[in-house]
């Protein structure tokens, strides 16, 4: 496949001795690459790795909702569809608020909320749009 699954990532304290006083590294190896500093990735390969380590986070210490800022933006329609169908899976766990400009998520959400200038009332609107009803 093109767009295998898997990978590996590991967290290393900067500090061990003492680990409050420093920080961490965060290091992925995507599936079927070498192991490469993290300056060294895509800006895909970083974002799926980052929300791995998010995700994984959340399967430890669970919160009920996600505001994610153009996650997919660095993305291939391929992984964006991977982000969509997790969040779409794990939906019964968590809500999710997604600010994206790819089609791929709208399509794929249960519902959109826009927000456009009235220039009437030179002020901010908002519309909704339930998804599963269509």
């Amino acid at each position: 496949s093109k767009h295998p699954l898997g990978g590996n990532a590991y967290l290393s304290l900067d500090d061990a001795e003492e680990p409050y006083r420093g920080g961490m590294k965060f290091n992925a190896m995507p599936p079927m690459k070498r192991f490469r500093d993290m300056e060294q990735l895509s800006g895909g390969e970083k974002t799926v790795a980052a929300l791995a380590l998010l995700f994984a986070i959340h399967s430890f210490r669970p919160a009920p909702f996600f505001v994610m800022d153009e996650v997919d933006a660095a993305l291939d329609n391929v992984n964006v569809l991977k982000v969509c169908n997790y969040i779409r899976q794990r939906s019964g766990d968590f809500q999710c608020i997604v600010i994206s400009l790819k089609d791929m998520f709208y399509e794929r959400s249960h519902s959109l909320i826009g927000i456009c200038r009235d220039v009437g009332t030179n002020s901010s609107r908002t519309m909704t749009l339930g998804m599963l009803l269509l």
